[in-house]
């Protein structure tokens, strides 16, 4: 059985909480990062790197792993990060890492934490989002010293 992480990563604003989404080349709608564990690696280590070779954003600090579910023949486990950083509203990057999206272009923006999420993802990447909605609207009132925060530096060229 094959293990996949997907990133809901969140920022707070005045406004309230925000997802960050790219546009699905696949399907209409929007994807979170995600992307399969490579062997020896652990579920947090893989969600931080799909973060950062999607999105080039390299820290975030976990405020809750969200649950895991199984699709066919994986393990999909989802956590809620917060960022750190300051992430522009909109966004393209080029996917880094050796995997099958290596060198495709996502555009990213956020959308609000609202009820329509569960609606606006494609499927699979929804499959936690009214946990979502419950467990960010709570951690962005509260940051606890508990949560673990992971930073990547960017390879020097």
């Amino acid at each position: 059985m094959a293990d996949k992480v997907f990133v809901y990563l969140v920022r707070t604003r005045s406004e309230g909480s925000e997802l960050l989404v790219f546009r699905s080349h696949d399907e209409p709608g929007f994807e979170v990062t995600k992307g399969s564990v490579e062997p020896g690696e652990s579920l947090l280590n893989a969600a931080f790197r799909e973060l950062f070779e999607e999105s080039g954003i390299g820290s975030g600090r976990v405020v809750a792993e969200l649950g895991t579910t199984r699709w066919g023949r994986e393990h999909q486990h989802f956590f809620l990060v917060e960022t750190d950083v300051s992430v522009p509203e909109t966004f393209r990057h080029t996917v880094t890492g050796d995997g099958p999206d290596c060198g495709r272009s996502y555009a990213f923006r956020w959308l609000p934490l609202s009820e329509d999420l569960e609606r606006l993802l494609v499927q699979g990447c929804g499959a936690f989002a009214r946990a979502l909605l419950r467990t960010g609207q709570r951690a962005s009132r509260s940051h606890g010293s508990e949560a673990e925060v992971h930073r990547r530096r960017r390879p020097s060229s």
